[in-house]
């Protein structure tokens, strides 16, 4: 079975804005986080990439994180995730998209993209001095 491309939520950028706003679901670090991919050239990054904008921190603490906040999503909006192959609960790939082919970077790194309706919720999203978000004027 594959995920790629393969939206499992279909969120509207009205819905992203909404979670994206609730401190809930996004606290500090989850909006680092996409804001940080949001910078990006094409909306991707890597988890190392990501956790070295944040500090330094393993790229296994920045998928621990993305996972953590998609569950948060699922949560709120009272719905079940997909299973993945080995017969568990695909988390990872609520904000991000992949390639099905394991795109890698020039690094050898698994690239993440953002969903194109939470890009979308992100262009009317600012931050300020201290990384939360909200609504610009």
């Amino acid at each position: 079975m594959t995920w790629h491309n393969q939206d499992p939520l279909n969120l509207s950028k009205e819905e992203w804005i909404n979670l994206l706003q609730d401190e809930k679901v996004f606290n500090k670090i989850g909006l680092e986080i996409v804001f940080f991919v949001y910078k990006q050239p094409n909306y991707q990054s890597n988890a190392t990439e990501i956790g070295e904008a944040l500090g330094g921190v393993s790229q296994q603490q920045v998928t621990a994180w993305n996972r953590s906040i998609a569950k948060k999503i699922y949560q709120k909006l009272q719905k079940e995730p997909p299973f993945n192959s080995r017969g568990g609960k695909r988390y990872w790939n609520v904000l991000f998209d992949g390639a099905v082919e394991r795109e890698l970077d020039d690094k050898g790194n698994f690239i993440w993209k953002l969903r194109p309706s939470l890009v979308s919720a992100l262009k009317r999203l600012g931050t300020s001095d201290n990384k939360t978000a909200k609504i610009e004027s």
